[in-house]
């Protein structure tokens, strides 16, 4: 019989994320299970990393740090207002690095038994010059994956 005990729902924290939530909510009161939220960020390769970030009445910090400030605050908001939505979201995590490798490599580390995340349906030549996190996620996932389509 299939157990599921912890779900992993990686976001890209668009308005995407809400029906992604949804979904994971509906199997996790189904099996008893926690939902976890996993927000993957990459710098811009515009810019080099050890690039400082200054403005008026504020202090230099490294360009990548303040990229990292910001991805935590975007995901607590919207962690806080899906938890006044109702969502019972256990953890949350924010990290940088590629989201495939990051998402797989976190469903391996943390047990999970299932990933519920957005693919945007792209074909033709969007999808081969955009890949799709999906599908790499998919072929390489320790547990299983659930798939919602979030876009056109």
């Amino acid at each position: 019989m299939l157990s599921i005990r912890k779900i992993l729902v990686p976001i890209d924290l668009s308005p995407a994320g809400t029906p992604l939530l949804r979904q994971a909510q509906d199997f996790a009161a189904k099996f008893a299970a926690s939902v976890d939220l996993l927000h993957v960020w990459t710098p811009p390769p515009m810019l080099a990393p050890e690039a400082l970030i200054t403005g008026l009445g504020t202090t230099e910090q490294p360009f990548l740090q303040w990229l990292s400030n910001s991805a935590q605050e975007q995901l607590a908001k919207f962690e806080a207002q899906a938890r006044g939505e109702g969502f019972a979201i256990a953890h949350s995590y924010c990290e940088l690095g590629d989201p495939a490798t990051t998402i797989v490599e976190r469903a391996a580390s943390g047990g999970y038994d299932l990933l519920v995340m957005g693919t945007h349906g792209r074909t033709g030549l969007s999808h081969v010059l955009m890949g799709s996190v999906a599908e790499k996620v998919v072929r390489r996932a320790p547990c299983a994956v659930l798939t919602v389509r979030t876009g056109s």
